[in-house]
């Protein structure tokens, strides 16, 4: 709670739940809005978009039309779509760092060998041996917090990308058959498609909840 501000009533356990549901709800929706961002170029009744022209950038494949889209929330992608074909050829979306970003390393010790995509390596002091003080032990801890807190503060948010190429014809429509993900410029994940079915009637039982 900001300094002068009282502080409100505590959430009840139903409370905190229903706020943690309704954020995943929000999460999984945007993810799939990333998605077919590329697919359709369009948007859902269920998360309405604004869209609005940016301007034109150079892309590996060409000249580039550069649309920011925003939604619900913080929503806010830009997407990229190749001038010519009009097809998309990427969306980019930054996430702010967060405490979960941050490794903390000791002086000596041997960088991890294998780092999630995003994270950021933070040099601290060596920690008090066992025999030391609760004080002693109380600073330290504050003092790495403070400087987890300083790294968290002082970095640029992570970008994050979601390609898509190997368009081909599906009932008349241009489908990108490989989406690859990536943070930065590592790639996290890559997706080849083997077909589309548009419009297949599916079962709704298979929508049914298991009781």
């Amino acid at each position: 709670t900001p300094p002068g501000r009282p502080a409100g009533p505590a959430l009840t356990p139903q409370q905190r739940q229903d706020a943690q549901r309704k954020a995943r709800v929000t999460a999984v929706k945007q993810d799939f809005v990333r998605l077919t961002l590329g697919m359709f170029a369009t948007s859902f009744s269920s998360y309405p978009l604004t869209v609005s022209f940016v301007g034109q950038a150079e892309a590996p494949q060409g000249k580039a039309d550069v649309v920011d889209v925003k939604g619900e929330g913080n929503f806010a992608v830009r997407l990229f779509v190749n001038s010519e074909t009009h097809l998309p050829i990427m969306l980019s979306w930054t996430v702010p760092v967060t405490p979960a970003n941050i490794v903390l390393t000791t002086p000596g010790q041997a960088k991890p060998s294998t780092l999630q995509p995003g994270a950021i390596v933070v040099e601290v002091p060596a920690a008090p041996p066992a025999s030391a003080s609760k004080d002693d032990k109380d600073n330290y801890a504050k003092d790495v917090a403070a400087l987890r807190q300083k790294a968290v503060a002082g970095a640029k948010p992570i970008e994050y990308r979601l390609y898509y190429s190997d368009y081909r014809d599906t009932d008349g429509l241009q489908l990108p058959f490989k989406l690859r993900r990536a943070v930065g410029t590592d790639t996290v994940e890559e997706t080849t498609f083997d077909r589309f079915r548009i419009n297949a009637k599916i079962d709704p039982k298979k929508f049914e909840a298991l009781k």
